[in-house]
């Protein structure tokens, strides 16, 4: 049974250098595949260098078989959730779905099963089914995908015990898989108990902070044509191939045949609503018509997620074009759609251009009343099925909340990243190329010091972080200033916000807002950092505690009152990466009075350094004191080399302000010096010939003084 590891490495630029980052996030993010897919849907989404440099590697997957039996109820024959005979399985013997902490999970749906209750076992990856006249589990009914989207949902929290909610990232039919999850209610009806959300009593039950949808046909799609007439396929043709009798195509579809010989057309009951008889057998049919898997092929009046046409006053019963307010989307979270319109089409060469996204009229739905301020789009021009092979456009919908109505909930003492990136060309505020994220957090119980938010903003952007000591109104501006704030240039290094006990009260919610200004399309790769530090009292007043780049390295600096049982000062330090080491330890005084030490660091690491005292007591017990960042520039920086894997010729890219001459070496794999060149001690690009390089791995050594790096070379 597969887990990845529980460490979440990523990467952190500054002065276009790349470093290890341990960073959290807000939210878990969840993608969910469309038809026929499965986890790897978005492989060049999250696999992406500098997608995972932010959000870390895929941390795991939730596997299930959505169609186990060839019973239609989605309880099977007993009717009682969670026994071995439910339609719909998420725990095996060989898979608990008991998943490891991180940030990026994905759904499969391509599974079966042993088909054996009393010792169930998981067939990864396959494609099969119950039986020759039943859809295979990743083309199962939307209803069931639904619950197993709850309780992937539920597994994801459960490994992430400190975060409330999560983001669904939803492709083609995985939006409508997110959407029945969101929308379905028992009884069907705006007052009725949510039927999937994992808390269904609560406002915010379902634990999502926003949907991202990449070419869903949120209004359903025919592009298939009318399905063959034959319902009995070739066994060695059925499994694995597009099945257009499925219960997914069944339900994805706007319009189906009906009638007499079906000669007339009707709407697509999943999505319009309609009576599940009005399906018929010959020509066009389907393995089974149980729209709401309740083992009834005939139940009337089933409710589609979206609004009947016809009530909307649009045309036809499929012609709605918002979801249905018999259950309605949940208001309190933020939705994103993801559309694209293809030269030569109307669509993405599947789905229509009109049916990818919610509207009524040119606003995106839900709507507060002000157009894109609940809802949004996003555009692009690929064929459906590359819509997930964009990480630049997918990172744009997971833009974190642009007003405090929809702020992201972040803990205390942790590392957090946040992105910078462009908006939809119509936000409803400011340019585009303006991004405010707005976070929100609970002050601990028992606070008796001050708040010190450590903050490293964009290094290329300009802009602004804010502290609300009260509530901000739920779409408060950009105009508006918070109680506590400072703006920063461009190129600015880490910052301090310090809230003072008093503007912060023990269990008091709190506001923060970051805005990013003059963003281009690209700087999203460079996540900009923030910590909320609550510290404990210490045990003794510290009365300052400074860090400051000077000429040898950087100085600390920290006075003392009321020492009392100290046995050292323990001056620590870590990278981006916050695994903080001893550099080292001084004597404390352990008197009243006051003292001052200081500590020079000559050795800086390249890029940001966090400092911080660690104090240990007599008795066992330490605390530490408050964390400083520094960035360090070294007088000697390899910016760049490519191309790496390499052919014929090497180029490393030196900045440099020491006059000493720069040399390259390169050893092979067994450690022997295969080359060696020396090059004029100023900035700019060396080149190596790397013609005559047998095939393999190389290690490249450049120094320049005493400073010296080495980066692996593949030939």
């Amino acid at each position: 049974m597969r887990r990845l590891s529980l460490l979440i490495c990523f990467s952190f630029q500054l002065s276009f250098q790349a470093f290890s980052q341990t960073i959290d996030c807000a939210y878990p993010i969840l993608f969910l595949h469309g038809w026929t897919g499965n986890e790897t849907s978005f492989q060049d989404v999250y696999t992406d260098a500098q997608f995972s440099s932010i959000w870390g590697p895929l941390t795991d997957v939730f596997h299930v078989v959505v169609n186990a039996t060839d019973e239609s109820h989605i309880w099977g024959s007993d009717q009682i959730p969670g026994t071995s005979d439910d339609d719909v399985l998420v725990q095996f013997v060989n898979e608990t779905n008991n998943l490891s902490p991180g940030c990026i999970y994905a759904i499969n749906l391509q599974n079966f099963w042993n088909e054996d209750p009393n010792n169930p076992l998981l067939y990864q990856g396959a494609c099969d089914s119950p039986g020759f006249f039943e859809s295979d589990s990743n083309e199962s009914a939307i209803l069931k995908q639904g619950y197993a989207l709850k309780s992937m949902i539920q597994k994801v929290l459960a490994a992430n015990p400190g975060k409330s909610k999560v983001i669904l990232v939803g492709h083609s039919m995985g939006g409508l898989e997110a959407r029945e999850y969101l929308q379905r209610r028992t009884p069907e009806n705006p007052t009725g108990t949510p039927r999937w959300w994992v808390t269904p009593g609560a406002a915010d039950g379902h634990k999502v902070a926003k949907l991202v949808t990449t070419v869903t046909p949120h209004l359903g799609s025919n592009t298939a044509g009318n399905i063959s007439g034959i319902k009995d396929p070739d066994p060695a043709d059925k499994d694995g191939t597009f099945d257009l009798a499925s219960e997914a195509v069944r339900d994805m579809r706007y319009s189906n045949a009906c009638g007499f010989l079906g000669l007339d057309d009707c709407p697509g009951v999943y999505l319009y609503g309609g009576n599940e008889d009005d399906y018929i057998d010959f020509p066009y049919p389907y393995w089974n018509y149980d729209v709401d898997c309740d083992g009834d092929e005939s139940s009337p009046a089933v409710v589609g997620i979206n609004i009947d046409g016809a009530t909307q006053g649009v045309g036809d019963e499929w012609d709605g074009t918002y979801d249905n307010p018999q259950i309605p989307l949940p208001d309190n979270l933020r939705y994103t759609w993801i559309t694209s319109d293809i030269f030569g089409d109307s669509g993405d060469g599947v789905v229509a251009w009109s049916r990818q996204w919610l509207y009524n009229g040119a606003t995106p739905y839900p709507s507060d009343g002000t157009a894109y301020r609940l809802a949004d789009t996003l555009h692009t021009d690929v064929f459906h099925t590359s819509a997930n092979d964009e990480p630049g456009l997918i990172v744009r919908g997971l833009d974190e909340a642009d007003y405090p109505a929809h702020a992201w909930e972040i803990g205390n003492d942790a590392l957090f990243g946040g992105l910078v990136t462009i908006r939809t060309q119509q936000a409803p505020e400011g340019p585009n190329t303006t991004d405010p994220d707005w976070y929100v957090f609970t002050a601990p119980d028992g606070l008796s010091n001050d708040i010190e938010i450590q903050f490293v903003p964009h290094p290329g952007l300009a802009g602004r972080i804010d502290f609300f000591g009260t509530n901000p109104a739920d779409y408060t501006p950009m105009t508006t200033n918070g109680s506590i704030f400072q703006t920063f240039p461009i190129g600015s290094g880490p910052l301090t916000l310090t809230l003072p006990l008093g503007s912060v009260n023990p269990d008091g919610v709190y506001y923060l807002r970051v805005i990013h200004e003059g963003i281009g399309y690209d700087q999203w790769v460079t996540p900009y950092q923030f910590t909320i530090q609550t510290l404990p009292p210490l045990p003794l007043e510290l009365l300052a505690f400074s860090a400051k780049a000077i000429q040898d390295g950087h100085l600390l600096d920290w006075e003392t009152a009321l020492e009392e049982n100290l046995t050292a000062f323990e001056v620590q330090r870590a990278g981006p990466n916050q695994e903080f080491q001893t550099l080292t330890a001084l004597n404390p005084t352990n008197t009243p009075e006051n003292h001052h030490y200081n500590y020079l660091d000559r050795n800086p690491l390249e890029g940001i350094n966090y400092y911080r005292l660690r104090i240990p007591e007599n008795d066992g017990s330490y605390s530490f004191s408050p964390v400083k960042a520094l960035k360090y520039n070294p007088p000697f920086r390899v910016e760049a080399i490519y191309p790496n894997p390499v052919a014929d010729q090497l180029t490393v890219d030196i900045q440099t302000s020491l006059p000493n001459a720069i040399k390259l070496e390169v050893f092979d794999a067994t450690g022997r010096l295969i080359r060696g060149q020396t090059y004029p001690g100023i900035s700019g690009s060396l080149s190596l010939d790397t013609q005559d390089w047998p095939a393999g791995f190389y290690v490249l050594k450049i120094r320049q003084g005493n400073l010296e790096v080495k980066r692996k070379v593949v030939k």
